[in-house]
């Protein structure tokens, strides 16, 4: 993204995700949407709604100035869609089922579950990307559907406490920014529209929800294989897969609560109601 382009997406990123955070807070607070947290109390489970209508209506605005969004066609489509899948598993989920494993599981015994057909949509649309974005030679396709699907449920995962996947976000996508030789257009704008959805966020007023953080990791995954090389995600695909297997045999949260540095940043900014 250009200098000339970074400064206007951001005040039209901001805007656009005040209005948006503001008329679908209102539509989501009903009975269907409201889920219990980890402190049992009853708040809107699907936060993270505002997050494609935001990217998309900062896209228009930013067409109609006559700039263009790298891929924005493939990347609104993929979110789109894995928000939509996000949505029902947060509204219909069954919660009785755990892990991306267990939900394979049934799958395989032919007893789909919402996260089962979180999984399948998300390799399908992760591949439609990989197709679609950077190389076509069938081992890179292999590797970049890889990591956008683990990194769309790597956000899930790490998806268990208020802000916690809105932090992990911002760091990486930050982390991107800055290293990458490519800006990818979309991922700041998203960094600007989670700034605006993340207070609500860490008050515990309402969760993002897997239709949030599946378009959170999802972004960061088309993000890896448009700024690093070959080398670059066969270490980002490494980590994932580690990270995956630990998360199948070991709590995340226990992990942070035990470590005085990712347990403050953890609690960084969180005020919650009781």
């Amino acid at each position: 993204m250009g200098e000339i382009v970074f400064w206007i997406a951001i005040p039209v990123s901001l805007v656009i995700a005040f209005i948006a955070k503001k008329f679908f807070y209102k539509i989501i607070d009903k009975p269907l949407c409201l889920k219990e947290n980890y402190k049992k109390n009853m708040i809107p489970v699907c936060g993270g709604i505002v997050f494609v209508p935001a990217l998309f209506m900062s896209i228009v605005l930013l067409n109609g100035l006559g700039i263009s969004v790298e891929y924005q066609e493939v990347v609104l489509l993929s979110l789109s869609l894995i928000s939509f899948v996000g949505f029902i598993d947060d509204i219909l989920g069954d919660r009785s089922v755990r892990g991306l494993k267990g939900h394979i599981t049934m799958l395989l015994k032919g007893k789909p579950t919402t996260g089962g057909l979180k999984a399948l949509a998300g390799i399908f649309i992760a591949f439609f990307i990989s197709f679609n974005v950077g190389k076509n030679n069938i081992e890179e396709l292999f590797i970049n559907t890889l990591i956008i699907a683990l990194f769309t449920n790597f956000l899930n995962l790490v998806d268990l406490r208020p802000g916690r996947c809105g932090k992990t976000f911002l760091v990486i996508s930050l982390i991107f920014l800055v290293i990458g030789e490519m800006h990818p257009s979309f991922l700041a704008l998203l960094v600007m529209i989670l700034a605006v959805y993340l207070p609500e966020d860490l008050k515990a007023k309402v969760m993002m929800g897997d239709t949030g953080s599946n378009v959170l990791g999802m972004s960061l995954g088309i993000s890896s294989i448009l700024i690093f090389d070959l080398y670059g995600r066969l270490i980002i695909l490494a980590l994932l897969i580690l990270l995956h297997i630990f998360t199948e045999k070991y709590s995340l949260t226990a992990l942070i609560e035990k470590d005085k540095v990712f347990n403050y940043f953890d609690k960084l900014g969180r005020r919650e109601e009781s």
